[in-house]
C-alpha cells in the first residue's frame, strides 16, 4: 500500500498520515509532502524553509579575501570569474543552493576566491547551503581546488536555530580557522 492513509485524532477529526519524511500534523491539520521535495516536512511549529525560499542567498560582509585558501590550492587563472560570495542557484528538489551559475554563466572559465580556485565536482562538492530535514539543520561548505582532478574543504559549518537559511553557521571543519559566517 502507498500513499496517505486515513487516520482520526485524539479529538475525532482526520488527519493524513506520511509515508515519507517528518510527522503528521497537529489536531487536524494536513501535512503532505511530494516524493521529489525531501525537504518539505513539518508539523505546525515548524516552518519549511524549502517553500518560498528566496532566489539566492549571501554571504554578508564578504570581500574576495574572506575565506583563506588551503596551503596546498591551485593558484587562480585568467578567465577565472572572482566569487562574489552569493549562492545563486537553488535546487528546490534537494533544498540546497549554490555557487553553480559562477561555474556555468558569466563566460567564466572557473571560480576562484582570494586567489584560489573554486572547486565544483565530487568529491568535496560545489561551495553550497543546505538543509537537511531529518536534524532540521541547515549546512555550509566552501571546497577549493588543490590538484587537477581533486578539491578540499576550505569552510565548513552548520546552524540549528531560526525558521530559515539567514542566520550564523558556526564552523566543523575545513582550512580557514573563521569562528563563524553569517548569511543574509
Amino acid at each position: 500500500m502507498s500513499g496517505n492513509l486515513l487516520q482520526l485524532n485524539s479529538a475525532g477529526e482526520v488527519v493524513l498520515a506520511q509515508t515519507g519524511q517528518g510527522t503528521p500534523g497537529t489536531a487536524g491539520s494536513i501535512v503532505l509532502q511530494s516524493a521529489n521535495q525531501p525537504c518539505c516536512c513539518g508539523t505546525a511549529a515548524y516552518s519549511n524553509p524549502c517553500v518560498n525560499a528566496p532566489s539566492s542567498l549571501a554571504i554578508l560582509n564578504y570581500t574576495d579575501t574572506y575565506f583563506t585558501p588551503c596551503p596546498d590550492s591551485t593558484a587562480a587563472v585568467a578567465g577565472d570569474c572572482v566569487w562574489d560570495g552569493v549562492f545563486d542557484y537553488f535546487d528546490p528538489e534537494s533544498c540546497a543552493y549554490s555557487n553553480r551559475y559562477c561555474f556555468a554563466g558569466n563566460g567564466c572559465f572557473d571560480c576562484s576566491f582570494n586567489g584560489k580556485r573554486m572547486w565544483e565536482f565530487q568529491p568535496p562538492g560545489i561551495s553550497s547551503v543546505w538543509y537537511n530535514s531529518a536534524s532540521k539543520t541547515y549546512f555550509m561548505q566552501i571546497t577549493g581546488q588543490n590538484g587537477p582532478d581533486s578539491g578540499e574543504i576550505v569552510w565548513s559549518g552548520s546552524k540549528t536555530t531560526g525558521p530559515g537559511f539567514s542566520g550564523i553557521y558556526t564552523r566543523t571543519g575545513g582550512c580557514d580557522p573563521r569562528a563563524t559566517v553569517e548569511i543574509g
